[in-house]
């Protein structure tokens, strides 16, 4: 054991190296290859010997199980953000700035920092004698989330420093460089999802995810250059700062200069506005600061921002090309999107030949026609869009876009009818089997929220449709691990096959989906208005995927809120009533009392089955009724079912001898055991991972929360537990233990199942 143990240190010790010379001084010394056998040599002595397993370990940045939730995390030293000054403006917002703060440090000789403002999301981490605890986000500036788990998967990250204070919180920004934010963009088109609009979006996306897992395999990156709380006496400058980060490992901002003026403050700024495209990443700014951090103090702050530094915001680089052409692209669901196809134009240093026009109103209300020339603007967006017209430039026959007569009424990729949804902005194609569509609802399917079929995704969905193996996600249950193994995911002059290894996970994933929980399946199908948690609410209520397609209870919500809308035509205090002839009054009165007395009767029967609630304001004389589902997601899931394609689908599980159970409690019925109850999950779980818990919990009709509050009925404490059990013990929310929470749901640590990862 100690020669595994010195091995495995020596191993960390190289990894920590190579990570240092790639991250800080951008001077690997050994190739991708070699530095992932070293990870895999580690990782895999870890899994044998788990007792090696330290936390800065760089084995533990790829993600553990999912969370249930993000604590909060109240900040030592509150995270300010900055006020703007805008490029549009001019040098006099610039001069007032200065001028503000010389005002404020009167006689005394001033000297300024310019970094790069990157488009990322603020963050802190805090380190404890050489560690890092905590990784939360700026939130409102008080309190953040804490996402640790998710920042420590960033490998410019240190897990550890040395020599380092006591206490050292440092903060920055964490963002998507360009390259590695335009593959997770076509990977998130290829699986029918709608991408990130621009890096920021993405950036924020991934680190408010719950599975660190997922975080793992996203291009994070993270720059520092401020300080909260330390424990030590820190550089006198900001410039000195940035230089002492650099000493523990941290990265910082590659562009700098120290100005002492408003006229080398406006040149810095041109300069870095000439050289920011060579980044690898976006900034939409310089960030002006003091360089004194004790002249900071003394200039102080408002109450969100400190005054003694801005954000200058570079304007939006526009260019005018002409549109060529409007072409519509099919996606998931069957949206049909709209896409310019502009005459190829340089801007900001790529060339752009399409940009996004949205959908049919946003065209109707710039009046875009093809050939017009346009103005396109890139800012922060993948594809541009497209800003206005000019209009003096347009030909005397350019004629408005008409979306449908544009398609002839079908959809460009099988033919079928098409029609606008009437409460939204979109065209959509209503074949579900449409060509465009298959891949991205295979890709659905397969996602991990939904049956989580391990490696079916990209390349692989493309080719079992493109090989005809797949025409509907179900037709995954008839294939056979030959034919899969042997897939080639490459051409025939080039091929590659999927092979043997990858096959039997991914058939294993498949026979696993088969038993899979009735709002697993719900959520897969990609019924309209049916997500993650609306599956959830189905599968609380309905035993099977037949009692959803017939169930009473939607079909009492559609008539409810049928009759919501004929109670105000029929009733006769109404303006549009009063001029009615008495007989038609009183006929109307009569309807009118029909719809009361009917209404009270489902209201009667959807509360008594817990799939309602009554709502009342304080002060409020008279309350709402709100259901678990609402009319446009209930009509959404009948109408599916009711359906030839829902239809087949039921009839194809039954072939498929697949029934996935609904969570519906056995008690006959009543308002659920741990109805209107809120928990809160806190410390690891001996028995039953937190997600487990979390879906009983939901299952007997309860609420799960991440963070502590007077409202929170329960706090289940599990080993390790963190803050929450002080915050629990403050507000007097009553304490559960691992065996008190499991008797509570009905088991017993005896009983309980074994502990499993998380499928989520």
């Amino acid at each position: 054991m100690d020669d595994f143990r010195a091995r495995a240190l020596q191993l960390r010790q190289e990894i920590e190296e190579h990570d240092r010379r790639y991250y800080e001084q951008a001077a690997p010394t050994i190739s991708d290859p070699e530095y992932d056998a070293l990870f895999r040599e580690l990782r895999d002595l870890e899994e044998a010997h788990p007792e090696l397993i330290t936390s800065d370990s760089p084995t533990q940045r790829v993600g553990g199980k999912p969370a249930t939730g993000f604590q909060q995390v109240r900040h030592a030293a509150p995270m300010l953000s900055l006020d703007n000054l805008f490029a549009k403006d001019g040098a006099e917002a610039l001069r007032k700035f200065v001028a503000g703060v010389e005002r404020l440090l009167p006689g005394e000789p001033l000297e300024w920092l310019l970094e790069p403002k990157i488009d990322g999301v603020a963050v802190s981490l805090r380190y404890e004698n050489g560690r890092l605890v905590t990784g939360a986000t700026r939130g409102d500036g008080e309190t953040g989330d804490d996402i640790t788990s998710n920042l420590r998967t960033i490998r410019s990250v240190p897990l550890k420093l040395t020599g380092a204070p006591e206490v050292l919180e440092v903060r920055g920004e964490v963002y998507l460089p360009t390259i590695g934010f335009q593959r997770m963009r076509d990977e998130m088109v290829a699986a029918g999802e709608e991408p990130f609009a621009n890096a920021r979006n993405a950036a924020a996306g991934s680190l408010k995810m719950l599975d660190s897992r997922v975080v793992a395999k996203r291009p994070l990156e993270v720059v520092l250059y401020g300080l909260g709380e330390v424990s030590d006496d820190t550089p006198a400058t900001q410039w000195g700062l940035l230089e002492w980060l650099k000493v523990f490992g941290f990265r910082t901002p590659a562009f700098t200069r120290l100005c002492r003026s408003v006229e080398e403050i406006t040149v810095a700024i041109t300069e870095l506005d000439a050289v920011r495209d060579g980044f690898g990443f976006e900034t939409d700014g310089a960030v002006i600061k003091l360089n004194s951090l004790e002249q900071r103090e003394r200039a102080g702050y408002t109450s969100r921002a400190p005054r003694w530094a801005k954000a200058w915001k570079f304007a939006a680089e526009q260019a005018e090309t002409r549109l060529r052409a409007i072409t519509v692209q099919v996606g998931r669901t069957g949206v049909l999107t709209p896409v310019a196809e502009l005459e190829p134009i340089l801007l900001r240093g790529s060339t752009i030949s399409r940009a996004t026009l949205h959908n049919e109103d946003e065209i109707r209300r710039k009046d875009i026609r093809i050939g017009d020339t346009v103005i396109i603007e890139k800012a922060g967006e993948v594809i541009p869009a497209v800003v206005r017209v000019v209009l003096e430039r347009r030909a005397p026959e350019a004629e408005p876009f008409d979306f449908p007569a544009h398609l002839q009424g079908k959809c460009p990729a099988c033919g079928a009818a098409i029609r606008r949804d009437p409460k939204f902005a979109v065209w959509f194609c209503e074949n579900l089997n449409c060509p465009a569509q298959k891949t991205r609802r295979l890709e659905y399917f397969a996602r991990r929220g939904a049956l989580d079929l391990e490696g079916l995704g990209g390349i692989v969905a493309d080719k079992l449709v493109e090989t005809g193996l797949v025409t509907d996600p179900l037709d995954v249950f008839r294939i056979d691990l030959e034919t899969l193994s042997t897939l080639n995911l490459g051409t025939a002059e080039e091929p590659r096959t999927f092979g043997q290894k990858n096959a039997s996970k991914m058939i294993h994933a498949i026979e696993r989906a088969r038993n899979l929980p009735l709002a697993r399946w719900l959520h897969a199908l990609a019924i309209p208005e049916v997500g993650e948690t609306t599956a959830f609410d189905l599968a609380s209520f309905h035993e099977s995927l037949d009692a959803v397609a017939e169930s009473p209870l939607l079909r009492a919500v559609c008539e409810l809120d049928q009759l919501n809308n004929q109670a105000s035509t029929t009733n006769p205090r109404a303006r549009h009533n009063r001029e009615l002839e008495e007989a038609e009054r009183e006929r109307i009165s009569a309807r009118h009392a029909e719809i009361a007395v009917r209404t009270k009767v489902l209201q009667a029967e959807l509360e008594q089955a817990g799939f309602a609630k009554r709502t009342r304001k304080k002060g409020a004389e008279e309350g709402g009724f709100v259901t678990k589902l609402g009319p446009v997601a209930a009509r959404a899931v009948l109408d599916y079912f009711a359906s030839p394609a829902g239809q087949a689908v039921l009839n194809r599980l039954r072939e498929l001898q697949i029934s996935p159970r609904g969570t519906v409690p056995s008690h006959g019925g009543g308002a659920l055991p741990l109805a209107g109850k809120s928990f809160v999950l806190t410390g690891t779980l001996s028995t039953i991972t937190r997600g487990a818990a979390a879906e009983q919990i939901r299952a007997l009709g309860g609420n799960v929360s991440s963070a502590v509050s007077r409202k929170t009925d329960f706090l289940v404490v599990g080993e390790n537990a963190g803050s929450k059990l002080d915050e629990a013990q403050a507000l007097g929310v009553a304490q559960l233990s691992e065996a008190a929470f499991l008797e509570l749901l009905g088991s017993s640590p005896a009983d309980a199942p074994p502990k499993q990862p998380d499928l989520f």
